[in-house]
């Protein structure tokens, strides 16, 4: 038995008991149940290393604020550059440089990391950044210690930027100047994103009406009340008495081809609810005007739905683990199937408007995948 309460306008609210727990063979839930206790003091920790022991307190908050945006994405970027399964090595580097004056030339950046392709590996330096404005703009100085620390290595600069949850990976010389300061505008990262065509990324299209449909039978009236005009609210024990899915033409399947739950769980499927005399009808389906989802914002998406309680996700710990809930090779496996079966439109691989010269030699090899995908100039998308 469930418990849950609803309007007599029709409006159904699940009660704390309503949580349907479902364990799914592709999870594994063991990774999950420990708590990352080191995240705050390493945040303090890097506070205090790089202002020193004597910075006063309200100094040291404001810095690990600053480093909770910023570490944490990180983090994050480094968990899903080594989910997305081209990145043979992806690590932070030590920003601690010394002597002193050398800062007056270079500016570290944050991560290096190797990638494997078709015509051998790949590496360069990312500097990591996280905001949902849509313009980064760095001042000169900046963006030349940057590139100075790039030509002393000799190795090729990108920048991974997180914009409302969805990951941008750009060549630096998709910066341009302005009167003072060098910006790098939203729609120019994402003409030239390199999430899929370097990092292994890739778009799918669920197609619409694809759905998961509960019916749950009232078993008696726990408690009513009045809530307004006209409407009364009411706490029924209710059991499930009928779960099923549908396919893209709305014919009742008994469930989704392998795989392909992952895929419909990250794609945010739409949730409607009927109320009727005896029964209560929940529906989960993918709407008509559903956009497209990348499989890196996928990753977040499951790993929330895999958790046991609400915290947000400890990237660290992740790191720590290298365990997901289901692997890159899974879920795309799982969209060519579902295209072939029906459930899945389209299965998009991004090319950026202007390769970048350290990959040019990828711009044949990388063209010819299989014909269930399509390739997509990202400048087509934008609009």
């Amino acid at each position: 038995m469930i418990a849950g309460s609803y309007h007599s306008s029709g409006f159904f609210v699940a009660g704390a008991q309503a949580r349907i727990q479902v364990r799914y063979p592709w999870i594994d839930y063991k990774y999950m149940t420990d708590l990352n206790l080191d995240s705050s003091a390493r945040l303090i920790h890097e506070a205090i290393q790089q202002l020193g022991w004597s910075a006063d307190p309200p100094s040291i908050v404001d810095r690990v604020k600053r480093l909770d945006i910023g570490l944490p994405a990180e983090d994050e970027f480094i968990s899903i550059l080594s989910w997305l399964g081209k990145c043979s090595l992806v690590h932070k580097l030590d920003q601690g440089q010394s002597p002193l004056e050398s800062r007056e030339t270079f500016q570290v950046p944050d991560l290096l990391a190797t990638f494997v392709t078709k015509s051998g590996t790949k590496t360069a330096l990312i500097e990591v950044k996280n905001t949902s404005k849509k313009k980064i703009i760095w001042k000169p100085d900046y963006l030349e210690k940057l590139n100075n620390y790039s030509s002393l290595v000799d190795l090729p600069l990108l920048v991974a930027w997180k914009f409302n949850g969805l990951w941008i990976l750009t060549d630096i010389n998709c910066f341009s100047k302005a009167r003072v300061n060098h910006h790098l505008s939203l729609e120019e990262a994402m003409k030239n994103n390199l999430m899929s065509y370097l990092a292994g990324d890739f778009i799918f299209v669920m197609k619409a009406n694809v759905g998961l449909h509960v019916v749950l039978k009232k078993m008696c009236l726990i408690s009513q009340k009045e809530t307004g005009n006209k409407s009364r609210e009411e706490k029924w024990s209710l059991k499930i008495e009928k779960a099923f899915f549908t396919n893209s033409d709305g014919h009742e399947v008994k469930k989704l081809p392998t795989g392909l739950w992952p895929l419909f769980i990250s794609a945010n499927p739409e949730a409607t609810d009927k109320v009727e005399k005896d029964r209560i009808y929940q529906s989960f389906a993918i709407p008509e005007n559903q956009g497209m989802i990348s499989a890196h914002a996928a990753l977040p998406v499951l790993i929330n739905f895999s958790m046991k309680n609400n915290d947000k996700i400890h990237w660290r710990k992740q790191l720590r683990s290298h365990e997901y809930p289901v692997k890159i090779s899974v879920l795309y496996e799982a969209a060519q199937e579902g295209i072939q079966q029906g459930y899945v439109k389209n299965i998009f691989h991004l090319v950026p408007a202007t390769i970048p010269v350290f990959l040019k030699d990828l711009e044949d090899s990388e063209l010819n995948r299989n014909r269930t995908s399509r390739h997509f100039p990202v400048s087509n998308i934008v609009t």
